[in-house]
């Protein structure tokens, strides 16, 4: 079964985000790769994780997603939603993972 879409919430902003392209997640596994080896701020690794899942469907607040009032909680439980669509991270309990029947 496949993963279902999930809100994510920054601040006063709220999107919708499908489960992930094969490119998306191609994008983001080199983040995933460098956060591991160089000393690139966490933040700006779930901010560029968040923009990629934005992409798709809300290109115009992917563009504009460093004006958003933030904190680092929220930006980091956006960037697991996106994770999880992407099967980087386990599903919630109760859902299936990706690639799962």
């Amino acid at each position: 079964m496949r993963p279902t879409s999930e809100t994510i919430r920054l601040g006063a902003r709220e999107w919708s985000i499908r489960p992930l392209t094969l490119r998306q997640v191609q994008e983001i596994e080199p983040i995933l790769m460098a956060g591991a080896s160089e000393s690139k701020s966490n933040v700006s690794a779930a901010m560029a994780i968040v923009s990629i899942a934005l992409q798709r469907d809300n290109a115009e607040a992917a563009s504009a997603l460093d004006d958003v009032e933030a904190t680092a909680p929220e930006i980091a439980a956006a960037m697991a939603a996106v994770l999880r669509l992407g099967g980087f991270l386990p599903a919630v309990e109760g859902e299936c993972a990706p690639g799962e029947a």
